[in-house]
């Protein structure tokens, strides 16, 4: 299977994983490593089902919060590459300021090798109060600011370069240096996640890929026209293949169901919150469209990015983000394998169909 990019006339799925999310328990006991253990077996278990169910692609975040048994997305996706062999497998996002940018170049290609070309590198800056309980001491905004813009650029020359150097003031690189293990793709995607026009344009000039899970659609649309413009003045083409847009899906085959549901999705992720805010860090961040609540909804506590509702519900709703964003790719994460299945069945196949006809 090729690059989550590639066939730009495709309309692609791929299904993100919080892990901890899934877990179903009302009171869960989140620092027992017992129940971390099931998480990440689900985790590895659901890769196979995703696989089987023909979603394009998985992906899995980093935190550093309970609930959220993902602080090492990349040994999560070690485990998942050894179990599967088809679906295109990436981070959504790793947290590049809390680790040394060699050191996830290196596990990049590492990943690359033992999955068989199918590693698909995200990169974000993370949320500044989760990244100084992460290290340990406090850093402020323009650190983090400075410390990503550093390290895009060694993540960049590590995965391009053999021998490169590097005059930094966070990750020097003093010695001529080539990453031990390379890509087996000769050109490994990567991904930026983000919503500023800053953030796109940073992966527009390299001929990286985007995620967005904040905003409007129009702001969506927006950001992916002033994207392609910049990508093209860098000598590079790009199109909605290239962007990627975040919903959490409640589905069911009524709508009692869906609500039943969606009231499941709820409370898992109103659990999150409430652990993040207890743990020491900052405000609940508002700019993060997976931390953004929908202040204008019936249910407290409901996601922003979430949609609910029947297949064919559902499926109106993500062609109406298509339409109006002109993103090709749709990053899902529905909260039930009974979910996933149902997406995929009735979802997947009426959305390419359709869209195959419409390109």
């Amino acid at each position: 299977m090729g690059a989550l990019s590639d066939e730009i006339g495709t309309l692609k799925f791929v299904h993100t994983y919080g892990v901890g999310l899934h877990s179903g328990d009302a009171d869960p006991d989140v620092h027992d490593p017992r129940w971390q253990r099931r998480q990440v077996e689900d985790f590895v278990e659901f890769a196979v089902t995703a696989e089987e169910l023909g979603f394009d692609g998985l992906t899995v975040t980093e935190h550093h919060a309970p609930l959220m048994t993902c602080p090492s997305p990349h040994l999560l996706l070690a485990a998942a590459a050894v179990r599967t062999t088809r679906i295109r497998l990436g981070t959504a996002v790793t947290v590049l300021p809390l680790h040394s940018p060699l050191r996830v170049a290196e596990e990049a290609g590492t990943l690359d090798l033992l999955s068989g070309g199918r590693f698909e590198l995200g990169l974000g800056r993370g949320i500044p109060g989760e990244a100084q309980v992460a290290v340990g001491r406090n850093l402020s905004d323009d650190d983090l600011k400075r410390a990503w813009l550093e390290g895009l650029e060694v993540v960049r020359l590590a995965l391009t370069e053999r021998d490169f150097t590097f005059d930094g003031e966070f990750f020097p690189v003093e010695r001529p240096t080539t990453i031990a293990t390379r890509p087996l793709q000769d050109r490994l995607p990567v991904w930026l996640g983000g919503a500023s026009q800053e953030t796109m344009r940073l992966a527009a000039a390299r001929g990286w890929n985007v995620m967005r899970n904040f905003g409007s659609n129009q702001d969506h649309k927006d950001a992916l026209e002033d994207y392609i413009k910049v990508a093209a003045e860098h000598g590079y083409a790009r199109s909605g293949a290239n962007m990627m847009l975040e919903r959490f899906v409640a589905i069911g085959e009524t709508e009692d169901q869906a609500e039943a549901n969606l009231a499941n999705l709820v409370q898992s992720f109103g659990q999150f919150l409430t652990l993040y805010a207890a743990g020491g860090r900052r405000a609940i961040p508002r700019a993060d469209g997976e931390f953004r609540v929908d202040s204008g909804a019936a249910v407290r506590n409901r996601p922003a990015i979430a949609v609910s509702g029947t297949p064919g519900q559902i499926a109106g709703a993500l062609q109406q983000a298509i339409d109006e964003t002109g993103a090709r790719r749709l990053l899902v994460e529905t909260f039930s394998r009974k979910e996933a299945r149902l997406f995929a069945r009735e979802v997947i196949p009426v959305l390419k169909e359709r869209n195959a006809r419409a390109a």
